[in-house]
């Protein structure tokens, strides 16, 4: 299990970055966890190269406690690889 890199941009936006495999189902999956929540993120980008996916999020309104929460959540996706 690895965890994911959560990045404050300023006092309201989170950046999540991380690296995954590429498969169908990890983008959704890592999406779901913010509609959950009634999010929209505000930026995604996904870009697939080989056999790993390398993703950025970016969400505004979170409280430090549930970024962090939806951090650990994101990390423990099948298969989330690495922080970059």
């Amino acid at each position: 299990m690895s965890s994911v890199l959560a990045l404050k941009r300023n006092s309201t936006t989170v950046r999540y970055c991380f690296e995954a495999d590429a498969e169908p189902g990890v983008l959704p999956r890592a999406l779901e966890l913010l509609a959950k929540r009634g999010l929209v993120p505000n930026r995604v980008f996904a870009q697939a190269a080989d056999d790993a996916l390398s993703v950025e999020i970016e969400v505004e309104g979170l409280a430090t406690d549930t970024a962090e929460h939806v951090g650990r959540c994101l990390g423990q996706i099948v298969g989330v690889r690495a922080v970059f």
